[in-house]
This record gives C-alpha cells, sequence and structure tokens, in this order.
C-alpha cells in the first residue's frame, strides 16, 4: 500500500527555542540535491505554510542545534490507477 502513496508535506515549525534570534533554515536532500525550503525564525516567523508532494525518495533537515522543529503532513493517492475512471468519456 505504501508504494501507492506519495507524502505531502504541510507546515514546518520551531519548537521550544533556546535562542530567541536563532534562524533556522529547513532543507530538503532530493536525489544528490539540496534545496531550501525556508528559514524559520523564532521571532518574527515561526511556522511555515508548504503545499508540497514527493514522488521520490527525500530527505528533510535543518540548521538549528539547539531548537526542534517540527514537520507535519499526510499522505496522498497516486492518481493513475483510477483517474480513467473519474474522467471517462
Amino acid at each position: 500500500m505504501a508504494d501507492l502513496m506519495f507524502p505531502f508535506l504541510l507546515l514546518g515549525c520551531t519548537g521550544g527555542a533556546k535562542k530567541e534570534s536563532e534562524n533556522i533554515v529547513v532543507s530538503v536532500k532530493v536525489d544528490e540535491n539540496k534545496l531550501v525550503l525556508g528559514t524559520l525564525s523564532v521571532e518574527k516567523h515561526p511556522q511555515i505554510a508548504y503545499d508540497l508532494i514527493f514522488e521520490s525518495d527525500f530527505e528533510l533537515s535543518h540548521s538549528s542545534k539547539t531548537t526542534s522543529v517540527f514537520l507535519c503532513g499526510y499522505k496522498v493517492f497516486k492518481y493513475p490507477f483510477s483517474y480513467d475512471l473519474w474522467f471517462s468519456v
């Protein structure tokens, strides 16, 4: 069943921060490419809304050594196996 679904990332936010002025870079590694998804700031931007679907293996990471970062999302079904049923003519 897991191979019929894609991960869908919705939200990233900071946890209990020890440094109020710390900027935290949230990034994703897909294949050999590392991309920055955004920068969290405990004072100004403690959360980021995403709308991302990952179709291949990926690895999420962040730059903070003192603050937790929480990511929220869910899994969505891949469409090709039932797409024809929805749009048959």
